[in-house]
């Protein structure tokens, strides 16, 4: 295979590459952003779930409390009933019995009788304490499950990094050297091996498109600039001329290739093609 074709070759394989690895990535971010909203969705449940349950255990306590007040209630209205009713003082003041020991019988009739509402009230205040306790750890529960959730759901999200472009051959500079290295071959064999080999070797690729690194070190008695440079691809650097200037000092020297580059015949100017 000639190295234009492996060029192509090698870019297109290069390029399937690169546009798999970024169809990978675009299928691998839609389905991060699937489990993103599946996770939403699901906070948003837990939110809701979270304030229904806590207004249910608020209702549940406020409920118990209200019984407790209730059940007090009746046990107090029973109480003075049974005060009224059943009162020794009252019973023997009725009978027409009087004197200092009736009275003290009614002080502790009475005395009894506010003691046992005073107990009362006491637990109310002690089950209003534990239920609010309850509530407070209820609301904390809630609240614990609600930062977990929000924790789960605040993390931004971003694609992977793209996969950098590949670096593709120069496909014309590989056809260049195919047609070089072919018209070398060419020439050699319909010349009998020696005046146009001597052309050959004298004839260098120029073409100022095909170089880089291109720095100016002299010129030439005869005004042509000398440079130093290295092909496209490859590291090792030359001394030599710009096709692009040899045509306009020596138009002879400079041949048009018919992939559209120009070579040099350093034979015919005066600056020597070298390695640096």
């Amino acid at each position: 295979m000639c190295l234009g074709s492996q060029a192509r070759a090698a870019n297109k394989a290069a390029m399937d590459n690169y546009n798999y690895k970024l169809e990978v990535r675009e299928r691998k971010w839609m389905n991060e952003l699937g489990l993103m909203k599946i996770q939403r969705v699901q906070h948003d449940q837990t939110m809701d779930a979270v304030h229904v349950g806590l207004g249910n255990q608020y209702a549940e306590i406020q409920e118990k409390y209200g019984d407790l007040i209730a059940q007090a209630t009746q046990a107090q209205e029973d109480r003075f009933k049974k005060f009224a009713t059943e009162s020794t003082s009252d019973q023997l003041a009725a009978a027409g019995r009087t004197g200092a020991s009736i009275r003290r019988m009614r002080t502790v009739d009475v005395g009894n009788f506010l003691a046992q509402g005073s107990r009362d009230a006491y637990k109310l205040t002690m089950a209003r304490r534990d239920l609010s306790k309850a509530g407070a750890k209820a609301a904390a529960q809630a609240q614990q499950v609600r930062m977990n959730s929000f924790a789960q759901n605040n993390i931004i999200k971003s694609p992977d990094i793209a996969p950098p472009p590949p670096v593709l051959r120069n496909v014309g500079q590989a056809a260049f050297m195919d047609a070089l290295s072919i018209g070398s071959s060419i020439m050699g064999i319909a010349s009998g091996g020696i005046g146009i080999a001597a052309d050959l070797k004298a004839l260098r690729t120029s073409d100022r498109r095909l170089k880089e690194n291109i720095k100016k070190i002299g010129e030439s008695i005869s005004g042509l600039g000398v440079y130093k440079f290295n092909y496209i691809g490859n590291a090792k650097k030359y001394i030599g001329a710009m096709a692009d200037e040899v045509i306009k000092v020596v138009p002879e020297a400079a041949i048009l290739g018919d992939d559209g580059f120009y070579s040099v015949d350093y034979a015919l100017i005066d600056v020597t093609f070298k390695e640096a």
